[in-house]
């Protein structure tokens, strides 16, 4: 269809054009604790960049996320259909600027339904690892879906502007696959109870400290907590590729 062809279109066919352009995407954001800010190497959707009538309609749907108490949000995202992917600083794993990372994006946090992290292997990875990962987790209180990245295909050269972030299926074998997820399911459940223990304990230290006041004020004063089972989304195993230019490389294999 030529583009004549199109701008002849009713409006409402036109917008539903730019609405069936829109891709998933994994946008990649790194938390920079030293400058409070959010960087991404995701290029903007191009659906942005076509005409004034495509980036209006697109608006309404991306919006500018990822925002610090130092820094505007700038980083563009569709929370329907974009997966928040954040990589790991360091190759021991994920450390405390991830555990925080919903307080530090402020509202952005309830927005993201998608989360994609990597797996990190248990002879590398720090004692501290998983309790970090499950910690980013639950702070995203309407996560729907969890992925763990088992495997990377990366491009020959630096990564960097440019390289864009694919989440596929794992090509590993399924056994092996199914092992990895077998670990990780228990680790997890371990620190869900941890984290579980250590909030109800703070609860009902806090409800001892009200009810102790109360006794001395002659007041009496009755706990409004109201314990709620922890529980994060279930994690589905994933590979990550990342674009250049033009070339993918070989896989890098995680298990």
């Amino acid at each position: 269809m030529s583009f004549q062809l199109f701008t002849a279109l009713p409006a409402e066919l036109r917008l539903e054009v730019w609405r069936l352009s829109f891709q998933p995407r994994a946008v990649e954001v790194r938390y920079q604790p030293e400058t409070d800010e959010c960087r991404t190497i995701t290029h903007p959707p191009a659906v942005l960049q076509v005409c004034r009538e495509s980036r209006e309609e697109a608006l309404r749907f991306y919006h500018k996320c990822f925002g610090t108490k130092s820094q505007e949000p700038l980083i563009y995202f569709n929370s329907s259909i974009d997966i928040l992917y954040i990589p790991r600083h360091r190759p021991m794993g994920y450390d405390d600027t991830s555990r925080d990372f919903a307080e530090c994006i402020l509202d952005t946090a309830e927005h993201v339904k998608m989360l994609a992290v990597d797996h990190v292997l248990p002879d590398v990875k720090r004692p501290w690892e998983t309790y970090n990962k499950l910690c980013l987790m639950l702070g995203l209180p309407n996560l729907k879906e969890a992925y763990m990245i088992i495997s990377t295909e990366s491009d020959d050269g630096e990564s960097g502007a440019g390289m864009e972030i694919e989440i596929i299926d794992p090509k590993e074998d399924q056994e092996a696959i199914l092992k990895v997820m077998k670990d990780i399911e228990e680790t997890y459940s371990h620190e869900l109870g941890e984290i579980q223990w250590e909030q109800e304990a703070q609860e009902a230290f806090e409800d001892d400290t009200a009810q102790e006041e109360g006794s001395l004020s002659g007041e009496h004063n009755h706990s409004h907590h109201h314990h709620h089972h922890l529980s994060y989304p279930p994690i589905v195993p994933k590979a990550k590729i990342s674009h250049g230019w033009e070339k993918h490389g070989s896989m890098v294999r995680c298990i």
